[in-house]
């Protein structure tokens, strides 16, 4: 019974390893994305500041609760 049981917390190990990792990869990913938004904010067009400003602040609140997570 004791083998199963560490054989169990093994894998729960390794699934638990590949989240993390996963989420690290996530968090990096938006992170750039944060980056490129805001310099495509600022080379953008007058006319497209509102929508531009728009989906960077829903990518920093997005960045923001990735960062909560974990």
């Amino acid at each position: 019974m004791g083998e199963v049981i560490a054989l169990a917390e093994v894998a729960r190990a390794r699934r638990a390893r590949a989240a993390r990792t996963l989420h690290a990869a996530c968090r990096r990913i938006l992170a750039n994305t944060v980056a490129s938004a805001r310099t495509e904010l600022v080379l953008a067009p007058p006319n497209e500041w509102r929508v531009r400003l728009a989906r960077l602040r829903k990518l920093e609140e997005l960045e923001a609760y990735a960062a909560a997570m974990g």
